[in-house]
């Protein structure tokens, strides 16, 4: 049996306002367990997971995270841990001389949310005053401890404005971290923030050249574009070897599919709840008709597309995804992203469909 990569939300606490979460009503409408379950949890299942992410909400607001990843890597080690923080991580151990040392020896690598590089875009759209600042100071903080880091924002129309980009990527050096890209989903299905956060298909292809010409492309684990554009073959690992676990335990086939339908089947305080998953649509879904039917070169490796972005923008698997070329009438698209050696470089590659870059070597 393979190991799964579990995203795994600790807490529903958040000291952050974004409009656009994806798991702000979920957040609201869920129950929190306690760390003797999530210690349960993993002494039933630990030799079925191979890395955990904490995400959703802000894990590092609760003392109890420190002393849960601690316990992880006291009792086994062979379990990659990684954060995604919004740079709370550094207001939280920067006095405290424990927490900082359970963070040094049990996180392995951190995730800082950074969408904006100008301060007072950053601060107002992730709804705090110190946020910008929060998070340069735990990149600093990562740097310093020689600690694998990636910037990871949104992907919307503002945030990949050309100058923007070039504004992260240059924090990115200074930082010594990699970029990352999380295209927009619209999980909350409010139509006035999906209007405003769905980024057209227009400024994501061009993007990505723009990215690939003047910087360097590390990972397209995302089964639409990395077939695409380079000749490793990505799979949706969504609901097969990648889950997400919620704040009341329930277990998801996604980190974006997170609604009733998805989270009502399986809990971790079920006992070995790990040897019983079964999320049955995602194994070999049908590749959608339009797909089978048009002159598309990859369609036997991609299949259709991202399950979550289908999902979310069509509601079904019948169809495909809502950023493949032929469906805007892009049918004459070129390999322009050269081929890249296939290299796991995180936990969220193979985790969720994500985007990784990086600033080419002097």
């Amino acid at each position: 049996m393979e190991k799964y990569n579990v995203g795994w939300g600790l807490t529903n606490l958040c000291n952050m306002n974004c409009e656009f979460c994806y798991s702000k009503q979920t957040r609201k409408e869920t129950s929190e367990l306690s760390i003797t379950d999530w210690k349960k949890f993993i002494d039933e299942n630990y030799d079925k997971i191979q890395t955990i992410n904490y995400g959703t909400g802000e894990n590092t607001i609760l003392d109890e995270f420190f002393e849960f990843i601690h316990y992880v890597r006291t009792n086994y080690p062979e379990i990659t841990q990684s954060l995604t923080t919004n740079g709370y991580l550094y207001e939280r151990v920067k006095n405290n001389k424990k927490l900082y040392d359970i963070y040094k020896s049990s996180i392995d690598e951190v995730d800082v949310s950074l969408d904006f590089a100008d301060k007072e875009k950053h601060n107002k759209f992730r709804g705090g005053r110190f946020v910008y600042d929060w998070a340069i100071n735990t990149l600093k903080m990562l740097n310093k401890d020689g600690k694998k880091s990636t910037i990871v924002f949104v992907g919307f129309e503002e945030t990949m404005k050309k100058e923007n980009i070039d504004a992260l990527f240059k924090i990115a050096k200074e930082n010594n971290a990699l970029l990352r890209l999380n295209i927009y989903r619209p999980v909350n299905k409010i139509k006035e923030v999906n209007d405003r956060y769905i980024v057209s298909y227009e400024t994501l292809i061009n993007t990505l050249e723009y990215i690939a010409e003047n910087y360097s492309v590390v990972s397209l684990n995302d089964v639409l574009f990395g077939n695409m554009y380079t000749n490793n073959k990505e799979v949706d690992n969504t609901g097969v070897n990648s889950i997400r676990i919620l704040p009341n335990g329930d277990i998801c086939p996604s980190t974006y599919l997170i609604s009733d339908e998805y989270r009502n089947k399986y809990n971790i305080k079920t006992p070995n709840v790990m040897n019983k998953i079964d999320f049955p649509n995602f194994k070999e879904p049908p590749i959608p008709e339009e797909c089978l039917n048009s002159n598309c070169s990859i369609v036997d490796i991609c299949k259709g597309g991202v399950y979550d972005r289908r999902l979310l923008w069509n509601n079904t698997l019948e169809k495909r995804d809502p950023y493949c070329p032929f469906e805007n009438n892009d049918t004459d698209q070129k390999e322009k992203i050269k081929t890249l050696k296939r290299k796991r470089v995180s936990v969220h590659d193979g985790y969720l469909p994500t985007m990784f870059f990086k600033n080419k070597e002097n």
